[in-house]
């Protein structure tokens, strides 16, 4: 099988405003029939035969994580465990959970909607911290504590939707917009955070703790490849993907990066 290679770049002013482009707010768990009857005449999207994989690196000194104050000072169930943060995880040199994909609106058609994501609330942290789902995926949110937390979802500035969820209640089931990036808070305990990322296509997957990312089924093609991390930004790079190959990527972080849009400030006096 023959191997490609190539060279991350710089972030760009303009690739972070396209990542966030086209959001709209939507609330709530189902679409208008106006909405659905488009989407049911859309062209079925294609899959290819390609894969892409490669690592994310980290070549800067990474923020030691901690604790975060509020959560040691916390009068319910959230101080048992002391957990440090999980804004920056750093491995032997490779930078976990980031968002890798190709860019949105590259392809046509409509792709056929997995089985709902999950987003937990577990020991007091949102877990997963990123993950993509497929434009028209439902999003189910759990509370596993022993305790009240508040689900506020942002999408820029704006509250895409906001619910408390009680120990013991039901999962909360949700469709979010249609694109962009999905900020998940708690009112209570404002250390918690999550991310999701909307696409209109699958190909997308999220870095591991060794940094190691996969994407398959890809198109052939010259395609933008985006690469977010919720403290560090966008990266991008131009790739060519070829039938039956495999490309190999790689995108390196070093921490002088600035804070995207969609996060700012979440370190900012967390200990």
């Amino acid at each position: 099988m023959t191997t490609h290679r190539t060279a991350w770049i710089v972030p760009s002013v303009v690739a972070l405003l396209a990542f966030a482009a086209g959001c709209q707010k939507e609330t709530g768990s189902s679409s208008s029939p106006a909405a659905s009857a488009t989407a049911s005449a859309a062209p079925a999207g294609k899959l290819g035969s390609a894969t892409l994989r490669g690592e994310v690196r980290f070549t800067g000194a990474p923020p030691e994580m901690k604790v975060p104050a509020k959560r040691a000072q916390a009068t319910d169930v959230c101080k048992d465990k002391q957990l440090v943060h999980d804004a920056v995880i750093v491995q032997g040199g490779k930078l976990k959970d980031v968002l890798v994909r190709i860019a949105p609106k590259s392809f046509e058609g409509r792709y056929e909607v997995p089985p709902a994501a999950t987003v937990d609330q577990q020991d007091c942290m949102y877990v997963p911290r990123i993950q993509g789902v497929l434009s028209g995926q439902e999003i189910v949110v759990k509370n596993s504590d022993r305790t009240l937390h508040n689900v506020h979802t942002y999408l820029g500035a704006e509250t895409v939707f906001n619910e408390a969820t009680a120990m013991g209640s039901p999962p909360i089931a949700k469709r979010l917009p249609p694109s962009g990036i999905v900020r998940f808070g708690c009112d209570i305990h404002p250390w918690m955070r999550s991310f999701v990322v909307v696409t209109d296509h699958p190909f997308f997957a999220v870095s591991g703790a060794d940094g190691a990312f996969r994407i398959d089924r890809v198109l052939a093609g010259k395609v933008r490849l985006e690469a977010f991390h919720a403290r560090y930004g966008l990266k991008t790079q131009e790739v060519t993907v070829t039938d039956g190959q495999t490309l190999e990527v790689v995108f390196s972080f070093d921490g002088t990066e600035p804070e995207p849009t969609e996060n700012q400030g979440e370190l900012q006096g967390l200990w």
